[in-house]
């Protein structure tokens, strides 16, 4: 996990190359100042951090149920909000604050709400409405045309087909021609060639009408196995040996998912004491262990989706973004 200190963002790493020399690394504008021969590899052999639930630093005392809660809630939810918005929100730090301290792939999902003609995200309870932070990311990659974003929009709750072919609309709309469009050959697709198409976003839509829009691309292209796990030993067993077919992208999620029985145990504590520490301290040491690239051998796959929080000391974040002649080493991020 990444934690971020409330007072104070500094958007700088220390990068170590193989001679053991440092330099600055501007995680604000991390892909433009990758080396040259890493843009060259196939976008999806690179190692690009992501959040998890991103956009539920939307959650406030006024949010009310979603489609996705958990029908217990309806009971609950009255009687003990504080500590259910407490196990609900895995991020603290909005949209541009992500985008700024380096996270490039998105975990969104979505909700209809009645009576609304908007879209809102969700997380058992409503979000904010998708316009404001979808906006921000438009904004981002114009004054950034190094970076590349990926918004995995991965469930729909409460929608009808029409909800999709409106959604979808409004997604070419915004984004337009900085789309990256699904291809056959997913391994031609790099940092420099995006670069000269002036293409930033991918858009994976997990939903069957996406089969008509070749702007977005499919499921299958990028899988996204869900690790079910309460516990570190659990998580590290399962990203350890999850496997990945060649020439596809993959979601590797470094995350812990809390049980009702493991919620009813920490009544008390909240979803960053008792599962993102515990990740940040034992999960993400093994991850630096792992190298990204093609599935030759075990390795950590392309995005690695996880809780940022800021309500805690100055994180150390290492990320390993390997090619077989090169290897590039980020620690030491501080925020």
């Amino acid at each position: 996990m990444f934690f971020f200190g409330p007072f104070r963002l500094v958007h700088k790493a220390i990068v170590m190359g193989k001679d053991s020399t440092a330099q600055n690394f501007n995680l604000e504008n991390w892909m433009r100042d990758l080396p040259a021969q890493l843009k060259d590899v196939p976008l999806i052999y690179l190692a690009i951090p992501g959040s998890h639930d991103s956009m539920t630093y939307g959650i406030t005392r006024a949010s009310t149920l979603a489609p996705d809660a958990e029908p217990i809630l309806h009971r609950l939810y009255p009687l003990f909000r504080g500590t259910i918005i407490r196990w609900t929100i895995t991020q603290a730090i909005d949209t541009k604050q992500q985008l700024l301290i380096g996270i490039r792939y998105f975990d969104l999902r979505l909700a209809t709400k009645k009576d609304e003609n908007h879209y809102f995200f969700t997380h058992g309870l409503y979000a904010e409405e998708i316009s404001k932070p979808l906006q921000q990311i438009r904004d981002f990659v114009d004054s950034h045309p190094g970076e590349v974003v990926i918004l995995d929009l991965q469930h729909f709750y409460g929608f009808q087909p029409e909800d999709h072919q409106r959604l979808m609309r409004y997604l070419l709309n915004i984004f337009g021609a900085k789309l990256i469009p699904r291809q056959i050959d997913l391994q031609s697709i790099t940092l420099n060639s995006l670069s000269r198409l002036r293409q930033q976003v991918v858009v994976v839509y997990r939903n069957q009408s996406v089969s008509a829009i070749s702007e977005f691309w499919q499921s299958q292209l990028l899988p996204s196995p869900w690790p079910q796990q309460d516990r570190t030993a659990g998580l590290v067993n399962f990203l350890h040996n999850i496997t990945r077919r060649p020439g596809i992208g993959f979601v590797h999620q470094a995350v812990l998912t809390p049980t009702p029985k493991f919620i009813i145990l920490r009544w008390i504590s909240n979803l960053r004491e008792k599962c993102a520490v515990p990740v940040k301290n034992e999960v993400l040491p093994k991850l630096t262990e792992l190298a990204p690239g093609p599935p030759l051998a075990k390795g950590v796959n392309q995005f690695a989706p996880v809780n940022v929080e800021y309500r805690s000391s100055v994180p150390q974040l290492r990320l390993r973004i390997l090619e077989p002649s090169l290897q590039q080493f980020v620690h030491k991020c501080t925020f």
